[in-house]
Formats: structure tokens, sequence, C-alpha cells
């Protein structure tokens, strides 16, 4: 197993923005660093149930089965546009926060809301499926190496997305004018639309 070039490439899947870095910049800078880390959680949380669902043959389901994979991405596509439609709204003002800062905003249904992101978009599993069969000797322990190059995939992302997260956060104090809130929501919500429209819109990989 080319280890190396395993992890060259989850750094460059990891740090390429995506919809989960969007919410996780998203979720820094309205709410703060402490509760984006619970979103971030949550997208590590779905990272690692895709990779077990690929490990178990569901991406060869949904390679094979057209409509199953569709309604799965419609599904995501879906979740990422109401998402979109609810930030474009949204007439929160961005605030400077510190960590232990409440604003009523339940740690557990942003944890769920990365969550629902991360395992709706059939691209994960159609990319695990495709990734990791490429660094696995299938005469050593499957297992051993499965768990290996998860948890690095998990870590990773986690990384990743605390470091966008972090930045967004020291970037909040430019974000406290209305006027900058106001566009900072909707080109956000705009963008999260733009990938919940192109989710749906994508050929089949």
């Amino acid at each position: 197993m080319d280890y190396l070039l395993f992890l060259l490439i989850c750094i460059v899947a990891t740090f390429s923005p995506g919809p989960a870095v969007l919410l996780a910049v998203k979720n820094s800078a309205v709410h703060g660093l402490r509760k984006a880390m619970w979103s971030i959680g949550g997208n590590v949380a779905a990272m690692i149930t895709m990779a077990c669902l690929s490990a178990a043959g569901l991406g060869v389901v949904i390679s094979a089965s057209e409509s199953l994979y569709h309604s799965v991405k419609i599904l995501g596509g879906l979740y990422l546009i109401y998402i979109g439609i609810k930030t474009w709204r949204s007439s929160t003002q961005i605030a400077c926060m510190q960590p232990n800062t409440l604003d009523g905003v339940s740690r557990y249904k942003l944890l769920g809301e990365a969550y629902i992101v991360g395992v709706t978009n059939p691209k994960a599993v159609i990319f695990y499926m495709a990734l990791f069969p490429q660094f696995i000797a299938f005469e050593h322990s499957f297992a051993k190496q499965f768990v290996l190059l998860t948890l690095t995939f998990a870590f990773l992302s986690f990384v990743a997305l605390s470091m966008y997260a972090i930045a967004a956060n020291k970037l909040s104090v430019l974000l406290m004018k209305e006027k900058v809130s106001k566009a900072f929501n909707r080109a956000t919500g705009g963008i999260f639309i733009g990938f919940g429209l192109s989710l749906i819109a994508s050929n089949k990989a």
C-alpha cells in the first residue's frame, strides 16, 4: 500500500472547497468556532458512515442502480438548496463571538445538519469505492487497512475543516456590519444553492 500517495490524495480532497467546507465556514462565522466544531464533527461522522457503507458494498449497489443513485443525489441536492435558502433569508448579524457565547442554536442541530449533508452525497460512496481499493493489498488484513485509510481520511478532513473554521472565525469581526453580514448570508446561501443544483444536475460519475 502506497500510503504516502494516499495521504497526498486525501490532503488535496479534504482541502478542496465543497459543501462541508462552506458549512464549516458559515457556522463558524455565524455561531462561533465552538459550535462550528460540532458541525465539523457531524461531517466527520458522516464520512466514516459512508466509508463503512462503501466497505459493505453499498457503493456497488448505488453504482449499479441508476434510480437509487439519482434518488440519493436529488435528496442531497434538495437539502443543500434548503440550507441555502435559509441562509439567504437569514437576518442574523454576524458577530465576533467568544468560544463560550450562546446564540440559541443547538450544537446538536448543527451536528445533525452537517451529518445529513454528508450522508446524502452519493458521490462520497463512489469516491471511497474508487479510491480505497487502489491502496488495499488483499493478501493482508482488509479490516486493518480499511480502518487505517478511513481514519486517515477522517483526520485530515477534521484538520482541513477546522482550519477553514478558525480562519472564518478570525475574520468574523469584519462581518459585524449589517450590510456586510447581509451580503455574506446571501453569498453563502447562493453558493449552497449552487452546490445543490449542481449535485442534482450532475451526470452520474
